[in-house]
């Protein structure tokens, strides 16, 4: 199991150095410099987090801007997704009155502002893009392989609980650009731009979310409309999977990773006395529980912070409430696009969600469990991102191909 390799005593700062690290793939990360910016982190101090890959980020920009000058866009383009990735990392941590927190809407603009940086020194055409969605709008943004307007296969990147869009592009899109198909992310309600500049939070009818995001690729004479997929990350495989029980325009939909029961993560390590109380509103005492917790965990004190603030809700206890409507509980056979369920031998999140989903579908679908002997073993299969791109563009390229099912 990959997950305490950078941090043994902490769990939490192990995986998101392992998350940051595996963006090397795809031109997010040098591994050496990962390793060397851990070694001067104390495993679970948030000041060491914070500063060293602050430092990271803002050398990667300016060895970027320097390339630029000269001229060497390659390098230039490079720095720009490693600075973007890394001022990511620095702010991920920072979840306590984040709209208060300058320090926090610093870091988090500076990584959009890297990962624009380097598409306009790319070889794609990156476009930013605006999607309707009650009575405001969504940010998103649309790169294609070339400015020819030819309609293409496209990628949509449906994000989850703590992920951007710009992270989007290392998940999958560079990926689906390398096998000539058009990429489209976008922030939903609880995600990135969404949530720090529109205020708007996380939503279980994610059916209202994805429609809209749907209706406005079928807009583009670039997208061909019979060759959309969508990917739903982390959390948002649970979000697309809701989405797709009422929207089915889809040609396939991508979940990674499956997630049955999203409120699952908040409820799988709490005694049962703990759920009923929750259930019986008895909220000061789950608060002061909590609150006690919280100090022992990194993981736990994060997920609470990022919770409250992204569902929109004051406590613990209103945020163990709200994430017990993120089921799919009833409505699963609803969905009917063919899908790809993918599984992590050891995700430490949402261990059992893909096969519970896949036990309440109707629809055709195939199951893909990634092991800890080719390294896909963590939530997300970070680190392991040839061998998931591999499985997802295996199953996307055969169906295209035989024209079956899909």
């Amino acid at each position: 199991m990959l997950i305490g390799h950078f941090f043994r005593s902490n769990v939490s700062f192990s995986y998101e150095a392992l998350r940051a690290a595996g963006y090397s793939n795809y031109g997010g990360a040098d591994l050496g410099e990962v390793i060397a910016i851990c070694s001067k982190i104390r495993p679970g101090d948030e000041n060491d987090w914070l500063r060293e890959w602050q430092e990271a980020a803002e050398r990667a920009l300016s060895n970027a801007e320097y390339s630029k000058s000269v001229q060497n866009k390659e390098s230039a383009y490079h720095g720009y997704l490693r600075a973007s990735n890394y001022f990511r990392t620095a702010e991920f941590f920072r979840r306590e009155n984040v709209d208060d927190d300058k320090i926090s809407q610093s870091l988090y603009e500076r990584s959009e502002t890297a990962f624009v940086e380097a598409m306009e020194l790319s070889t794609f055409a990156y476009e930013s893009i605006s999607i309707p969605y009650e009575g405001t709008s969504l940010p998103g943004y649309f790169v294609s392989p070339d400015g020819s307007k030819k309609p293409r296969r496209t990628i949509i990147f449906n994000g989850g609980f703590d992920s951007t869009m710009s992270e989007g592009w290392f998940a999958i899109g560079a990926a689906a650009l390398a096998r000539d198909y058009n990429f489209l992310a976008f922030d939903g309600p609880g995600q990135g731009a969404a949530i720090r500049r529109q205020h708007l939070h996380f939503r279980p009818d994610w059916e209202n979310v994805l429609t809209p995001v749907v209706d406005y690729s079928l807009t583009r004479m670039d997208i061909d409309a019979d060759s959309i997929v969508i990917f739903g990350w982390s959390m948002g495989g649970f979000l697309l999977a809701r989405g797709a029980t009422q929207e089915h325009r889809a040609r396939a939909i991508i979940l990674d990773d499956g997630v049955y029961d999203f409120g699952s993560a908040f409820r799988a390590h709490q005694p049962s006395f703990i759920q009923k109380l929750v259930e019986l509103k008895y909220d000061s005492v789950v608060n002061s529980i909590f609150h006690c917790v919280q100090f022992f965990s990194t993981g736990i004190r994060w997920a609470l912070r990022n919770g409250k603030w992204t569902f929109g809700v004051a406590s613990p206890a209103e945020l163990s409430r709200a994430v017990n409507k993120y089921t799919l509980e009833g409505i699963s056979q609803q969905i009917i696009t063919p899908c790809l369920i993918l599984d992590a031998e050891n995700d430490h999140f949402l261990k059992g969600q893909p096969e519970a989903l896949r036990r309440n579908l109707d629809c055709e679908h195939k199951f893909v469990s990634l092991r800890a002997d080719e390294g896909g073993d963590t939530h997300c299969h970070q680190g392991a991102f040839f061998r998931l791109h591999q499985v997802v563009f295996d199953f996307l390229e055969s169906q295209f191909s035989l024209g079956k099912g899909l």
